[in-house]
């Protein structure tokens, strides 16, 4: 978990969050992940995640939870990389159904959030997550997917990619020529194993579509609570 100099500034809820896997050649997304940091590899292949999920509670701290305006639909798509040998996640895009959110995220963090139509429909252990981006001066790409979720419950065990990909603690993000670091916490993740039927995927037609032929490998939580703390320049 992330070492923190500060208290944290917001609390979340992440709830019936997907992770979708895909292994990709460094040399496909070198070009769209800041020079400053480094692609983070497991064994020699960079990845890309896309991550639908239901962001709830959100509570600045000393403040009371609002009655409204406190939750959000979002999908992003994030790779992992590193700063100085430190692992962390860096954030290609961020969808979200919430304008202010998506203001204060870019002007306060310098999150690359967009403006989306979002829906998520939840039927038992039947999933169904659309998005349709809606930022002025970009193209309305679109993500529909369905998911089935298994009952099982796994944690997976250090060195396995599973928490290789997912147990990470800070996130990466660049402005100007700086680089800035946003630690995170929350308990290790509990994730169920899923299969996903992706029906329309634009939102990363920035890498071959070869890449994207193959299944991904995919999982689910239920839900986890998240802290976030204060970005620095470092």
């Amino acid at each position: 978990m992330s070492v923190a100099t500060s208290p944290w500034i917001i609390r979340q809820s992440w709830e019936d969050l997907i992770f979708m896997h895909w292994p990709v050649p460094e040399t496909d997304l070198r070009p769209f992940v800041p020079r400053e940091l480094e692609l983070d590899l497991y064994n020699g292949m960079a990845w890309i995640a896309i991550v639908p999920f239901h962001m709830k509670d959100i509570q600045f701290r000393g403040l009371p939870r609002l009655p409204f305006g406190n939750q959000l639909l979002e999908l992003n798509v994030r790779t992992y990389v590193t700063f100085k040998g430190e692992p962390g996640v860096y954030f290609i895009s961020l969808d979200a159904n919430h304008r202010l959110g998506v203001f204060l995220a870019r002007t306060l963090f310098g999150l690359r959030y967009l403006n989306a139509q979002v829906r998520l429909d939840k039927k038992g252990n039947d999933l169904h997550f659309s998005s349709r981006r809606i930022y002025p001066g970009m193209p309305s790409s679109q993500f529909h997917a369905r998911f089935k979720i298994s009952n099982s419950i796994h944690t997976y065990k250090t060195g396995s990619l599973m928490n290789w990909l997912t147990e990470r603690y800070v996130l990466w993000t660049v402005r100007g020529s700086s680089v800035y670091k946003g630690p995170i916490d929350h308990k290790h993740w509990e994730l169920q194993p899923a299969e996903s039927n992706i029906v329309m995927n634009e939102i990363v037609e920035f890498l071959p579509d070869l890449i994207f032929l193959q299944q991904p490998i995919t999982c689910y939580s239920k839900s986890l609570e998240v802290y976030l703390y204060p970005f620095h320049k470092v």
